[in-house]
């Protein structure tokens, strides 16, 4: 399994404060939490304005537009990608998520399991398929390009990882190029050195370029 940690949400102060070898993520805007080094703020999380007036005027499907878009912009993408480095590395996570005539519990675990394929467990819930934490193993090159792009693992972790027969994403390539730096006259060949490179990884992970452009000499 590649995502080895768990994470859950609850509005239960008590199971918050009891939580052991658990991150708690606070995604608390009334400060029902007692402040603490040790607790993320993941406010960045919740629905913006404009999905909240969209809930107030009753248009669920504006509410789920404004909600999946603003889960995908650049900074909540980031975040997300924290996490996910966080569960990983088999970390787990409690996000605190107080809410009160509101179904934002229900629409955060909606919406990052229809985007990012994590199913976050919601404590308490009587349905399992609700209760339990669990991952869309469908996603694992997002994944894998979303860990990346934060630096938790090295360019040939990456490539070693990434499906063959997946192709990489825009964004990873250029980071490729940039650390590993390989030789080539033009950037197709440079691009197709990567992607020679990763079949190679997949059948020895300790293989390395020989030549890099750092090492070049005219």
């Amino acid at each position: 399994m590649f995502l080895k940690g768990t994470i859950y949400v609850t509005d239960d102060e008590d199971i918050v404060y009891k939580a052991t070898n658990t991150k708690i993520v606070s995604l608390d805007e009334d400060g029902v939490l007692i402040k603490d080094d040790s607790i993320l703020v993941g406010t960045c999380l919740l629905p913006p304005i404009e999905a909240k007036i969209a809930e107030a005027d009753g248009n669920e499907q504006l509410y789920d537009m404004y909600y999946s878009n603003h889960l995908l912009e650049p900074y909540q993408r980031e975040f997300i990608s924290a996490l996910l480095s966080y569960l990983y590395k088999g970390g787990n996570l409690i996000l605190f998520l107080p809410e009160i005539g509101t179904n934002n519990r229900e629409k955060l675990v909606q919406h990052m399991y229809n985007l990012y394929g994590i199913h976050i467990g919601l404590i308490g819930h009587m349905n399992p398929s609700i209760s339990n934490c669990y991952y869309d193993e469908k996603c694992l090159p997002m994944w894998i390009n979303m860990i990346y792009s934060v630096n938790v693992i090295s360019p040939y972790e990456f490539l070693t990882m990434y499906p063959i027969d997946c192709k990489i994403s825009d964004i990873s390539i250029q980071k490729l190029l940039a650390d590993i730096n390989p030789y080539g006259s033009s950037i197709q060949d440079k691009i197709n050195y990567i992607l020679t490179l990763q079949k190679h990884l997949h059948k020895n992970p300790n293989v390395r370029p020989a030549i890099s452009n750092s090492f070049r000499r005219d």
